[in-house]
């Protein structure tokens, strides 16, 4: 695929709400017609990719008129609630690991005064 191709392919992918399986499966159908086009008329400027499949938003609206609302609607109510769990846990990982650095060096800060009144103990002792 020359990049032409590529870049229109790109372009088009990134137009798509979601990528579940069957978005992937017309994905990969159209890049092979795309790739076959390219290949044949020697595409040498996006324009004919233009004029052959149309902008990579009718591209990705054609998909979208064929597909059920309720489907889409979903698909997406599903991603966001995975990215607010996903971005939750994230936050209360980053909060956890805050904390747990904090102690820990409280901790290194108290042991390590510790040994200097136990080494003064004893330096004191010898004389």
């Amino acid at each position: 695929m020359n990049r032409i191709c590529k870049e229109y392919m790109i372009e088009v992918k990134a137009l798509f709400p979601i990528k579940r399986k069957p978005e992937r499966e017309y994905i990969r159908k159209i890049a092979s017609d795309i790739e076959g086009f390219c290949e044949d008329a020697k595409v040498t400027n996006k324009e004919e990719l233009y004029e052959k499949y149309g902008n990579p938003s009718d591209v990705v609206n054609s998909y979208l008129r064929c597909v059920d609302i309720e489907y889409i609607s979903k698909q997406i109510r599903t991603t966001r609630i995975v990215k607010t769990v996903l971005s939750v846990l994230l936050v209360l990982a980053t909060i956890a690991t805050s904390a747990f650095c904090v102690y820990l060096y409280s901790e290194y800060y108290s042991r390590k005064k510790q040994e200097v009144v136990v080494s003064n103990d004893i330096v004191g002792e010898y004389n």
